[in-house]
Formats: structure tokens, C-alpha cells, sequence
């Protein structure tokens, strides 16, 4: 599959949820919001690189931003 094709996949589907979340009110709105942020960890000077575990969070962070974004849009 090529990434244009996962690309409108995935945004497709980020379509579908905004328009559920958006007909479920605002404990989900809550939700994202919550989820829509990552701290970042002081970082340790001997590290080799950036911690995969934190480049999957960021990566989650930013997908709930998106989502709300969207979920927004749709007011």
C-alpha cells in the first residue's frame, strides 16, 4: 500500500471518530484533551537518542490533537 493510500486511510477514519465524539458531547471532548499532551522528560546528557517509548507517546499525543481538531471543526 503506499502512503498516500494509508494517508486518506487514516484520514478517513480520523473523519469518522471526530463526527462520533462530536454526537457523544463532551466527557470524550475531555477525553482528547487530556490525552492531547505528552510531558517531556528532562533529558539525560549520556543518552544514545530519543526514547522510542516517548516518540510513541508524542505520536499518540499528536493524533489526539488531530482529532479534536477535527471533532472542533465540526461545532
Amino acid at each position: 500500500m503506499s502512503p498516500e493510500s494509508i494517508e486518506g486511510r487514516l484520514i478517513a477514519q480520523r473523519q469518522i471518530l471526530a463526527r462520533l465524539i462530536h454526537a457523544h458531547g463532551d466527557a470524550m471532548r475531555g477525553f482528547l484533551r487530556d490525552r492531547s499532551t505528552v510531558s517531556i522528560p528532562e533529558e539525560d546528557p549520556s543518552a544514545d537518542g530519543p526514547d522510542p517509548a516517548f516518540a510513541i507517546e508524542a505520536a499518540l499525543a499528536d493524533e489526539m490533537r488531530l482529532i479534536l481538531s477535527a471533532v472542533e471543526r465540526l461545532d
